[in-house]
């Protein structure tokens, strides 16, 4: 949610922050702007909408300068407007803020300036911070000063970075629960960057240093200052930025979402070349608890959100069949506020794509307040959530640009099987034969993911089927009833199409009644155990003239008799069908949202990582 960006140094200060906030689109915005000082001078653009809209006023308004922020807003506090949107300044207009997060004493904060005389233009808890900054100059302490004691006063999550006419060759920034980065480029070029994510200012950053919560400072042209609330200076550690300018870039394809779907292939090899050794040993390098630990643990709670929790109902499934471990999986936002019963002997495991995700963050810090143990699977191992976790897992997704995501649920459900199997090896769970077994079925998913893509005809002429449709319901049981959700989710996600996803079980208890020649369902059905059952929702679905779309292991002719549409998955062992079901749905939704002509990879009102509760 929102984006930051910031530079100082000698190249075009507008194309440095446009390019930036375009980087950084796929974390949900409704408004955009930058803030540039050009010889101690400030000046602002704004516009509402898309970055493209801000480039056309820059065309006519021209912003030069030296140094300068930017921002993409995700409205929280006040609509979508020109007025709302960031860099807010003070009255004077001499200092500008940009500010993800949420300010949450700002109400208070905003009262008692306006007792004080000043004057607020915007509906945003962010504008209190450039008149509290004014406030604290005018005691005539330096802006450093200001600075500090401006933090001190504000409660909430945030990052906030800010420019100054009275020190022009700096910009300051401030982190507290929200993502924050500083640049550096070539050694030759003297400058320096900010960022809310490492997209901003890949490929111009050459060295970068992530910043933690509590901490602030400044960048200048050669030089990087940060220190802690007690003023305190903090050592600078620059470290190389790992990912590469292609990893961000859509290449051949039109959307970074089918790119990404296309990549599963490839990055769940990766996951099984680095996980698995010349004897199926899982090795999982980076986890940091020892067997001795493990091998005490008598209950595991999953916290996640979105697309992470239906990875992680697998997930439960995983390590209560293949571990005996009591495994609960619970939505972050409630486990948070729940004041969960557990043991000492309970380790909490939150997933999260981005490792920003306030709630599973939040959940994180609940777990650690009743001294348990966080493990956390993520895809950035330099997000918040790892930093704050006891130990993590690596997904090794890689980027993940589409805010619908696609490659990264799939790596946390191979990472999620791994560390299930890796469980029941510790805990002597399941003969050796059998886990051998499982494995070697796990060595085949990437051909037959493969397989799959190259049959796009019956998923296109879903799509094509879906497009004028408004409801659809999703049915699955088992291993697959997360799949379910998640193929739902998918759907109304990017196509904005209602979906509901059902166990199939559940579905004689109510959902039944929405069936009708208008609402499809798609069922997933692959040859299992629960096999049988799951065909006797499709003949209720046709019984009552419904249009049934079936995701069947390939030769199902039971399947394909009853149904309208169908798409045909390799065989595969029960527990690893999730990885190869949610394939088709992942490109029904694309190809769905494509037909009905939505942006499919900025969908309306969504963020790729959700960092305010």
């Amino acid at each position: 949610m929102c984006g930051i960006v910031g530079y100082i140094g000698p190249k075009a200060l507008d194309s440095v922050l446009l390019v930036g906030l375009k980087k950084l689109e796929y974390r949900g915005y409704d408004s955009a702007g930058i803030a540039v000082l050009n010889k101690d001078e400030l000046s602002i653009c704004k516009a509402k909408g898309k970055i493209i809209n801000l480039e056309e006023q820059l065309k006519s308004q021209g912003l030069n300068g030296h140094a300068g922020i930017g921002h993409t807003r995700w409205a929280t506090h006040g609509e979508p407007s020109t007025k709302n949107a960031h860099p807010h300044t003070n009255s004077d207009a001499n200092l500008a803020v940009v500010h993800n997060g949420i300010i949450e004493n700002y109400l208070e904060i905003k009262n008692d300036l306006i007792s004080k005389g000043y004057v607020f233009v915007s509906d945003t808890d962010t504008e209190v911070i450039p008149h509290l900054l004014d406030y604290e100059i005018k005691k005539n302490i330096s802006l450093q000063d200001a600075f500090l004691n401006c933090l001190k006063k504000i409660d909430g999550k945030f990052a906030i970075a800010m420019i100054s006419e009275k020190e022009s060759n700096k910009i300051f920034f401030a982190r507290n629960g929200a993502p924050l980065i500083l640049g550096k480029g070539k050694k030759s070029i003297p400058e320096s960057f900010i960022a809310s994510d490492l997209p901003a200012i890949i490929p111009i950053a050459r060295e970068v240093i992530y910043i933690n919560d509590g901490e602030w400072g400044y960048i200048e042209n050669n030089k990087i200052e940060i220190f802690n609330l007690q003023n305190s200076p903090i050592e600078v550690k620059l470290e190389p930025i790992e990912i590469t300018e292609e990893e961000i870039e859509k290449g051949k394809y039109p959307h970074f979402m089918l790119k990404e779907i296309y990549e599963q292939t490839s990055i769940l090899q990766k996951i099984i070349d680095t996980r698995l050794d010349s004897d199926n040993r899982i090795i999982f390098e980076e986890l940091t608890f020892d067997n001795e630990y493990l091998s005490r643990i008598g209950r595991v709670i999953i916290q996640a959100c979105g697309t992470s929790l239906n990875a992680g109902l697998i997930g439960k499934l995983y390590l209560e069949i293949l571990s005996k471990l009591t495994t609960d999986a619970d939505f972050s936002s409630e486990f948070r506020y729940r004041n969960p019963v557990a043991g000492g002997d309970t380790l909490v495991i939150g997933i999260s794509q981005s490792g920003e995700t306030a709630d599973t963050l939040a959940g994180l810090h609940e777990a650690k307040a009743k001294f348990l143990k966080v493990l956390s699977f993520v895809n950035n191992k330099n997000s918040s959530i790892s930093r704050e976790s006891d130990s993590i897992i690596d997904l090794m997704a890689g980027p993940e640009i589409g805010v619908a995501s696609t490659k990264a649920y799939t790596a946390e459900l191979v990472s999620l099987f791994l560390f299930s199997l890796y469980m029941s090896s510790i805990r002597w769970a399941m003969p050796k034969e059998e886990k051998f077994k499982l494995i070697n079925e796990l060595k085949t998913l990437p051909e037959k993911i493969e397989q799959i893509l190259q049959k796009l005809e019956p998923i296109q002429e879903i799509a094509n089927y879906l497009k004028n449709v408004s409801n659809t319901l999703y049915l699955g049981r088992t291993f697959n009833y997360a799949t379910a959700l998640e193929g739902a989710l998918k759907l109304k996600e990017i196509s904005y199409i209602h979906a509901s996803g059902y166990a199939g079980g559940e579905f004689k208890h109510g959902p039944i009644a929405l069936i009708s020649e208008e609402v499809p369902s798609i069922v997933i059905v692959p040859e299992g155990e629960i096999r049988k059952k799951t065909i006797s929702n499709l003949l209720e679905v046709k019984a009552r003239k419904g249009k049934i779309i079936s995701i069947i292991t390939e030769n199902d002719k039971e399947v394909k008799d009853i149904s309208d549409f169908y798409v045909e998955i390799p065989k595969i062992c029960e527990p690893l069908s999730p990885i190869l079901t949610v394939i088709p749905l992942q490109l029904i939704a694309y190809y769905t949202a494509v037909y009905r002509g939505c942006d499919v990879d900025k969908p309306r009102n969504l963020a790729k990582s959700v960092t305010v509760e």
